[in-house]
């Protein structure tokens, strides 16, 4: 769930590693604001391989 006065205008999914039984991708959320500049949020989601939910998020830079 995201919380945020409006919705991403774009997004990006990409892997990034894997081991010890989990998955890593990182997520890009593009946002523009009322002023058509656009600002971007990085998350590193982490996935458990056996069940295939996500076991973490952390911000990315």
């Amino acid at each position: 769930m995201l919380r945020a006065k409006g919705v991403p205008t774009a997004w990006q999914v990409v892997y990034n590693d894997s081991g010890m039984g989990h998955c890593w991708t990182r997520v890009t959320l593009t946002w523009q604001d009322p002023g058509n500049r656009s600002h971007r949020s990085h998350l590193m989601i982490q996935s458990d391989l056996a069940t295939g939910r996500i076991s973490g998020i952390r911000l990315d830079g």
